[in-house]
């Protein structure tokens, strides 16, 4: 997608480019796309104020910085290029045309380049061309800087997290099923192993070492699931809660029955 940006510098006034019309054979005529005036992207907005579709850098600006029209963005500030390239990526252009003087052209192109666009209707000398690259060579490394610096900052929190899970895991293992049933960390947890208890029970109600080994099965089950990470909701508690509330809206209706007889 190629849209204009234009502009005007003290090298050469820029000039309004009007692309010669396609000769369409007849009956393989496109529908022509509408014109679509570009859109502010969130992280840009701070950085303007808007008017209308004009943008402006503070109050005392005289001139806006930015004109945003059908398929163009206009400027004449050559500084405002790198942002007016952001926002024209950010609305899905791949590539510019650019009006306007040597040095505006220039420093549209450069712009263009760091952010991955092309230039339809600039060849820029190569030693330009080498500026962009080097541009593009500096940026690759800041982002392999930042990407690095992120993972190794994440490396310490990954493994004092990996550490705290497996202090409660073994935590967890250590206790007696009343202590996991009042501690506040564990109590969640505790609760499957809660329900595994009375299931066998049931079970093996003339075999409790059977039903022994049900319960320690599944308290390694659950130690494993801490250490993992793994998010453990209370759905038993949950029922028991639901039942226990139940019994006693149905005692107290019972005992209103009994009053009000």
């Amino acid at each position: 997608m190629a849209d204009k940006l234009e502009g005007d510098t003290s090298s050469g006034r820029g000039r309004t480019a009007t692309p010669k019309p396609d000769k369409a054979k007849p009956g393989t005529a496109k529908p022509k796309r509408k014109a679509e005036t570009p859109t502010l992207t969130d992280d840009l907005t701070g950085k303007f104020l808007r008017v209308g579709n004009k943008l402006y850098r503070t109050s005392g600006d005289r001139k806006p910085m930015v004109k945003l029209e059908p398929d163009r963005l206009k400027t004449s500030n050559i500084d405002a290029l790198p942002d007016i390239v952001r926002i024209a990526k950010a609305n899905g252009w791949t590539s510019i045309r650019i009006n306007g003087g040597d040095t505006f052209k220039k420093a549209a192109y450069l712009a263009a380049a760091a952010q991955g666009l092309t230039v339809d209707n600039y060849t820029p000398a190569k030693v330009v061309q080498a500026e962009a690259g080097r541009v593009q060579t500096r940026l690759a490394e800041r982002d392999k800087r930042r990407e690095a610096k992120s993972s190794t900052d994440k490396s310490p929190r990954l493994a004092e997290a990996a550490f705290t899970l497996k202090t409660l895991s073994d935590r967890f293992l250590s206790q007696t099923h009343e202590q996991n049933a009042r501690d506040p960390e564990l109590r969640r947890a505790q609760s499957l192993v809660a329900q595994t208890i009375a299931l066998a029970r049931a079970k093996y109600p003339d075999d409790p070492v059977k039903a022994s080994k049900d319960v320690e099965a599944q308290r390694q089950k659950v130690a494993r699931r801490i250490a993992s990470g793994d998010k453990i909701a209370a759905i038993q508690v949950r029922n028991q809660q639901a039942q226990r509330a139940r019994e006693v809206t149905q005692d107290q209706a019972m005992s209103r029955g009994g009053r009000s007889r």
